[in-house]
C-alpha cells in the first residue's frame, strides 16, 4: 500500500476543491479540504445491515446444534457450533435523493430477509424495498422513512484522471464513517468478474466498505466502493470502485423497472495476437476473431459467421483496449447495432438487434418455517415470535441472567417485526409494556390489551444483559 508523507512543501491540487483559491495547497490546507468534504458527504452516508437466516443467540445455536448431533451421531456436543455461523452482514450506502433511495452493493443485501440502515444522525430506518443487480453488484434500497435525509452530491466519473487524489468514506468492520485517502491508478480497469471498467485506487478498502463513497476533492461521489483485489479479506493496496456515471444509470433503472435490461447477440470472440493478425493480413492491433456463432441467435440471423473478424462496433474501432463486454453494454430494446467485419479480405457491414435476456425473479420467501413449529408452545402472529414457558433447566442451559423470569423465544419468523429488531431464539421476555410476566398465559393476556395498536415494548433478557426493544408491525415501517 502506498504510504503518503505530507510535508510543509506545497502540493498542487487541480481542480480547485470546495471553492478554495486556485493555489497550491499545503498539507494543512489539504487536511482541511478532506475534513470539509467528508463532513459534508457523511450527511448522506448510511451503514447498511442485512439480516439473513434464523435468528438465534449463541447459546441457543449451540443447543440446537447439539440436538441435531445427538439425533444423527449420538450424544456429542463436539464442534456443535461450527454449522451455525451468523449469516448477518454489514456494508455501506449512499442516500441518492430525498425520496428515500439508498445506493449500495448487491452482495451486501443479496438474499437478506431484512435490511435496515443507520443514518448519519443515528436513526435506524428499515427498508421497504430492495432491488439488486448481481452482474454489476449494485443495489437500491428504498427506506420507510424519508424525513431529514440529505443526499450526497454526485460528480462526473468521466473527468477522473490517473493521479487524482480520492477520498473513501465507508464503514469497514462496522467502524462507521471511516475516512481514507488515496490516488487513482486507473480509471478504466477491466476485470473478468465485472461487466464495466472499474476505478482502481489505493484508498483503504476492507470488509464493510462495500457500497461506500469514493470522493473527489470537490466532495462529489465519483465511485461506489466495490471491494479490493486481494487473496485474503485484508486490504493489500488495490481498491476498486464502480464509476458513479455507470452506477447512477444502473440505480435509476433498478428504481424504475426493478431489474436491469440486458441482452446478447449470440457469438463468442477471441483477441488476435500480432502474429495472428499479420498472418490474416491485418494491422497488428486490430479486431476480434469470431470463434463461435450460436444457431438462431441475433448474430446468426444477421449473417455473422465463424472466421469473421470484427474490426468495428457502432463506429468504434476495435483495438487492444476494447473489451468484448462493450457489445452488450447498451441493451436498449429494438436498437440496431452496426458491426464491421473482415471476411475474405473484404470489409462488410452487418446489423443486428440484440435479443433481451429474461430478468431473474426472486422466489417468494416463506416467512414462517413449518419445521420449527415443534419448538414453540405459542406463536405470536403479530410480531412473528414462537414462544415457550421458561423452565429452570432452560435458564441454566442458556446461561440467562440469575432470577430470570418470563417466557422464552424459541423461534423468530424471518421478515417479521421481531426479526427486523434483532430478536433471536434463546432470548427471554421478562416484561410486556409496563407489566412483568412469568408465563405464556400472562404474555397472552397482556398482548390482548395493547396500549397502542401494532406496537409492544419488551424487556428482553439474554445471558449477559437486559434491554428494551420496541416492536412495530405496521406495514409501512
Amino acid at each position: 500500500m502506498l504510504c503518503l508523507l505530507f510535508t510543509r512543501d506545497l502540493v498542487a491540487v487541480e481542480p480547485t476543491p470546495l471553492g478554495h483559491d486556485a493555489e497550491q495547497l499545503s498539507a494543512d490546507q489539504l487536511s482541511r479540504v478532506v475534513h470539509d468534504l467528508t463532513t459534508e458527504a457523511s450527511q448522506g452516508f448510511v451503514t447498511v445491515y442485512a439480516l439473513r437466516g434464523p435468528r438465534m443467540t449463541p447459546a441457543w445455536r449451540l443447543r440446537e446444534a447439539a440436538k441435531q448431533l445427538r439425533e444423527h451421531h449420538g450424544n456429542s456436543r463436539q464442534h456443535a457450533s461450527d454449522s451455525f455461523e451468523s449469516p448477518d452482514d454489514q456494508g455501506s450506502g449512499l442516500v441518492m435523493d430525498t425520496e428515500g433511495y439508498v445506493l449500495t452493493c448487491n452482495h451486501v443485501v443479496e438474499g437478506a430477509n431484512a435490511v435496515f440502515v443507520r443514518t448519519a444522525d443515528g436513526r435506524k430506518i428499515h427498508a421497504t424495498k430492495v432491488v439488486g443487480d448481481p452482474v454489476t453488484d449494485l443495489a437500491v434500497i428504498q427506506l420507510s422513512d424519508t424525513d431529514h435525509l440529505t443526499p450526497v452530491r454526485f460528480g462526473d466519473s468521466d473527468r477522473l484522471r490517473v493521479g487524482d487524489w480520492v477520498v473513501s468514506l465507508a464503514s469497514p468492520y462496522n467502524l462507521e464513517k471511516s475516512v481514507s485517502v488515496g490516488i487513482v491508478s486507473s480509471t478504466n480497469r477491466w476485470l473478468s468478474s465485472s461487466p464495466v471498467p472499474m476505478i482502481q485506487n489505493d484508498a483503504s478498502t476492507n470488509p464493510g466498505s462495500s457500497g461506500g463513497a469514493l470522493l473527489n476533492l470537490r466532495g462529489e461521489v465519483v465511485g461506489i466502493i466495490e471491494g479490493c483485489l486481494s487473496n485474503t479479506r485484508e486490504f493489500q493496496g488495490i481498491g476498486l470502485a464502480t464509476p458513479v456515471n455507470v452506477a447512477r444509470e444502473i440505480a435509476n433503472e433498478l428504481k424504475s423497472l426493478g431489474f436491469i435490461q440486458r441482452g446478447h447477440f449470440g457469438f463468442d470472440t477471441q483477441p488476435l495476437s500480432a502474429d495472428m493478425a499479420t498472418l490474416l493480413g491485418l494491422p497488428a492491433d486490430t479486431g476480434l476473431y469470431v470463434k463461435h456463432v450460436y444457431p438462431g441467435s441475433p448474430a446468426s440471423v444477421a449473417g455473422l459467421r465463424v472466421g469473421d473478424i470484427v474490426v468495428s462496433f457502432d463506429d468504434k474501432q476495435i483495438d487492444h483496449s476494447f473489451d468484448p463486454q462493450t457489445f452488450t453494454a447498451d441493451s436498449t430494446p429494438g436498437k440496431r447495432h452496426r458491426f464491421e467485419v473482415v471476411r475474405d479480405d473484404e470489409t462488410i457491414e452487418i446489423k443486428a438487434v440484440m435479443q433481451q435476456d429474461q430478468p431473474s425473479i426472486d422466489e417468494p420467501r416463506i416467512p414462517i418455517d413449518a419445521a420449527a413449529e415443534d419448538t414453540f408452545e405459542h406463536f405470536d402472529k403479530a410480531f412473528g415470535l414462537g414462544l415457550a414457558n421458561l423452565s429452570e433447566e432452560l435458564i441454566q442451559e442458556l446461561n440467562l441472567l440469575p432470577n430470570t423470569h418470563g417466557v422464552l423465544i424459541t423461534y423468530v419468523a424471518m421478515e417479521s417485526a421481531a426479526y427486523r429488531e434483532g430478536l433471536a431464539a434463546g432470548m427471554g421476555i421478562a416484561r410486556v409494556n409496563d407489566h412483568a410476566i412469568t408465563n405464556l398465559e400472562e404474555y397472552r393476556d397482556r398482548m390482548s390489551k395493547p396500549r397502542l395498536p401494532n406496537r409492544a415494548l419488551f424487556l428482553i433478557q439474554t445471558g449477559t444483559d437486559a434491554h428494551l426493544v420496541l416492536l412495530n408491525n405496521e406495514k409501512d415501517e
